[in-house]
């Protein structure tokens, strides 16, 4: 009896060991399938991500060589993160062929595309189907490089109807998901889907107003932002969003309306000077050639002598721009460029009066 019972016990013992092991060999096979469909996915989506950013740096290359042009990209429905730096960001002051640690990111892939150089305004998260783009020339006054203006079907801009807003609502791109609407209806104003929401000011205070309940639901505190813009002083408050109230963050001077689109464009003070601090080194670069161009002729024997003082650097303005834009981009030294931009444009018109060669 006892042996037979020992039997039994055993056989018990044999099933569930069995059993076990059945249980185990299953769950290996199934993780590795598991690991192995996740390995060709992951594989997949980076080779995608390869050639969308193939693709995406061969349209912004070509975007930002023309000037004035509005683009409507078809790509797949991915998150595009932008990264831009200020603090990274060198100037000719500091290299001879400075950068800001500048980059965009194909979702979560790791798949990046790094663009020291390149001037792009931008929300640092792009989604959707449909991304546009736009370029406008920036001009010191002579033409220095095309800004890009990125956009995806996630952001709102909303232009509060005041001041100078009719005038710079009409020239934002008509594709963007641009709105012109009272002060009175800030507090009703609908989300319509967006996570990204810009709010440009004029005259209004920020801080005063209320953001309709409905916007703050659909997005995070980081993605409300607000500027206001005048244009008697030339200068762009920036604002963020904390406790459902807009908190002001920097105020900084601009030269052209190009600048002004940045700032709407930008995620952040810190992205638009970033990008602003990549115009500026430009600028160095193109003032210099100027600046020599200029210095030949004044030093030139064919030149007249009613057109020589015309091409002093020292007093047509073109040395102040070139020493103000090798350095950091700042308030103090936007005014000085300001200054400097009214002198070489009054200098520029004489010469033309004069027939004599242009400065720029």
């Amino acid at each position: 009896m006892k042996k037979t019972m020992k039997k039994q016990k055993k056989a018990a013992i044999d099933v569930s060991f069995n059993w076990i092991f059945v249980l185990i060999a299953g769950a290996a096979i199934l993780i590795f399938f598991i690991a192995l469909v996740n390995n060709q996915k992951d594989k997949a989506e980076i080779n995608s991500a390869i050639t969308i950013k193939t693709e995406l740096t061969s349209i912004f290359v070509g975007a930002s060589s023309s000037k004035d042009r509005q683009l409507e990209i078809d790509i797949p429905n991915i998150n595009l993160k932008l990264t831009c730096d200020f603090a990274t960001c060198e100037t000719f002051g500091d290299s001879a062929n400075p950068s800001c640690y500048s980059q965009y990111e194909i979702g979560k892939t790791g798949v990046n595309q790094q663009t020291p150089s390149q001037i792009m305004f931008s929300s640092n998260l792009l989604s959707g189907r449909k991304l546009f783009a736009w370029t406008l020339p920036w001009n010191v006054p002579f033409y220095v490089t095309n800004f890009l203006y990125l956009a995806g079907t996630n952001s709102k801009y909303i232009f509060v109807d005041e001041g100078n807003a009719l005038e710079f609502f009409n020239e934002f791109p008509e594709k963007t998901n641009k709105k012109l609407i009272s002060i009175s209806n800030l507090e009703t104003e609908s989300d319509e889907g967006n996570e990204i929401f810009k709010f440009i000011f004029f005259e209004t205070e920020p801080s005063e107003i209320i953001i309709s309940q409905d916007i703050l639901n659909a997005a995070k505190s980081q993605d409300i932002s607000a500027i206001k813009i005048n244009p008697s002083t030339k200068q762009i408050t920036f604002y963020y969003l904390e406790d459902e109230t807009f908190i002001l963050s920097t105020t900084t001077r601009y030269i052209s309306n190009a600048e002004v689109y940045a700032a709407i464009f930008s995620h952040s003070p810190d992205f638009y000077q970033c990008n602003m601090q990549k115009a500026f080194n430009r600028l160095h670069a193109v003032s210099s050639v100027l600046e020599k161009r200029s210095q030949l002729l004044f030093e030139d024997n064919q030149t007249r002598t009613s057109c020589l003082i015309l091409y002093d650097t020292s007093v047509n303005g073109l040395s102040d721009i070139k020493e103000t834009s090798k350095f950091i981009v700042s308030n103090q030294n936007i005014n000085t460029l300001n200054n400097a931009i009214h002198i070489l444009q009054t200098a520029d018109h004489s010469a033309k009066e004069k027939s004599c060669p242009s400065i720029y």
